[in-house]
């Protein structure tokens, strides 16, 4: 049996309501004596608005076509919680832009509490994106998460560490998601207060924080709400670390587009101190072996950095921050390397682009190269000498081991003069030029620059000279200019 319909001109009338407030769905009271005599019954009359105009719904056969019959949820034979069914829902304008806070921007419902506009979207992969717009940078992924990579200058704020987040995980899975999350949020508070006594309690009001998280959910806006309610002026990154990681790698793949200009030499013609004097005197330079803690070698672990290597991730982020803000109509100084430096690898674009540039080749005395690579790897005449002996066994299948038993004995005996410039001359210089060789790269076809000796005034005046000739930082002319006329002015055509 079913409940008998409202008349149609109710009907308009009611549909004409619900356009006038923009409503997407109306059910009508059915109360008593509205409808005549209210049957008992499963079914129900419902009906979605498919017009926009209040004058069309009037109309009582095109609102008697907006009917559609639905059941009732278990509402039985029970006539009053049919009519509470049937209960009319006046929802504001943009109902669906408030649920959860996650529709189309716009007011909260009438029956949502109203955060107001406390924090701030903001995307790393935008052009304006600037890292000093903010005061301090929080990450409050696990350490283990931000130690493999992170945004350059933030500062590690767990709101779960390592050991919690597995445990939630683990709830998550075999138990129950809605009891992980209550676990989760027990933590969640007890490391905000942490974190806010560590970190925040010494700020002025007017302090900038910027807070990301793996996905910029749950564990972001716990700790971005705190601070917005506290007063702070705050920034959330939607899409968190993993949106800043696809803006990396898309950025990685315009690498291409730059000219390159290889720094190249055998080893101990202090690349590395060229390419100083360049960024020195305003040259876009990227120090790849800087980046990557590690010299390109068998030997090049750094000791600053307690021979570690920091992860693929974070050498792309380092390789990110400082190539986005040069000039792509300027070339870009980089050591000629090979594709692999200690455990990294260039990017691929950034490899290509570098393959297809032009090569300086420096050239020093040997003397000088020995001078220069005792001076830079002091450790292992001093405390890292155990790892030397243990390091050049790795050369046995290229040298042979009586040439590494020869090298022993020297670096046993302290002859570091003999040692430096044999191991120069027995390994480094011919992997030199198989690398050379393997990268495509025409050495004979290179720009040779002699220098007498590797001190810092020797090579400020190579780099300026560099500069000069390949840093183009005033556009051609575009008009040829003639014998006829005073430089600088145009031809007549």
């Amino acid at each position: 049996t079913l409940l008998t319909p409202a008349p149609l001109g109710m009907r308009a009338a009611l549909l004409s309501r619900r356009c006038a407030i923009g409503v997407r769905r109306v059910t009508p009271a059915l109360a008593t004596g509205t409808t005549g005599a209210a049957k008992s019954a499963s079914p129900s009359r419902h009906w979605v608005v498919p017009c926009a105009a209040a004058a069309k719904c009037a109309d009582p056969k095109r609102a008697d076509r907006g009917w559609r019959t639905v059941a009732h949820r278990g509402s039985g034979t029970d006539p009053k919680r049919a009519a509470r069914a049937l209960s009319v829902r006046a929802r504001a304008k943009d109902d669906d832009s408030g649920r959860g806070n996650g529709g189309r921007d716009g007011p909260y419902p009438e029956y949502f509490l109203d955060m107001g506009p406390r924090i701030r979207k903001t995307f790393p992969d935008d052009a304006d994106f600037n890292l000093a717009d903010w005061d301090v940078i929080c990450d409050v992924r696990s350490p283990s998460e931000w130690l493999e990579d992170h945004i350059p200058g933030s500062i590690s704020t767990p709101v779960l560490d390592d050991e919690q987040r597995a445990m939630v995980g683990t709830i998550f899975k075999q138990k129950s998601p809605f009891l992980a999350k209550k676990v989760g949020a027990s933590l969640v508070a007890k490391n905000l207060s942490a974190i806010m006594d560590q970190h925040f309690l010494d700020k002025e009001k007017e302090t900038k924080i910027l807070v990301y998280c793996w996905r910029g959910g749950e564990r972001s806006l716990s700790l971005a709400h705190t601070l917005s309610r506290v007063g702070f002026t705050v920034g959330l990154i939607p899409g968190g670390y993993k949106r800043y990681r696809s803006g990396v790698l898309d950025f990685l793949r315009t690498m291409d587009q730059f000219n390159y200009h290889l720094i190249a030499g055998k080893t101990g013609c202090a690349k590395g101190k060229m390419l100083q004097q360049l960024r020195k005197q305003g040259a876009q330079v990227l120090d790849l072996e800087e980046m990557a803690q590690h010299r390109g070698s068998v030997l090049g672990e750094d000791p600053s950095s307690q021979f570690k290597q920091p992860s693929q991730k974070m050498f792309d982020t380092r390789l990110w921050e400082i190539a986005r803000a040069f000039d792509v109509s300027r070339p870009i100084f980089v050591e000629g390397e090979s594709s692999m430096i200690g455990r990294v690898q260039i990017p691929k674009n950034t490899w290509a682009g570098m393959r297809r540039g032009t090569v300086t080749l420096l050239e020093v005395p040997m003397v000088e190269r020995v001078r220069w690579i005792r001076g830079g790897y002091t450790h292992f005449e001093t405390t890292e000498t155990p790892r030397l002996v243990e390091k050049i066994q790795k050369l046995i299948p290229k040298v042979g081991r009586t040439k590494v038993e020869t090298w022993e004995q020297w670096i046993m005996s302290g002859n570091w003069d003999l040692f430096v410039e044999d191991i120069l001359a027995n390994h480094y210089d011919t992997a030199y030029a198989l690398a050379a060789t393997r990268s495509g790269r025409d050495d004979e076809a290179a720009d040779f620059l002699m220098l007498p000796n590797t001190e810092d005034e020797t090579y400020a005046a190579a780099a300026a000279v560099l500069i000069e000739k390949w840093d183009v930082r005033v556009p051609p002319a575009t008009e040829k200019e003639t014998e006829s006329e005073p430089r600088g002015e145009p031809a007549k055509v």
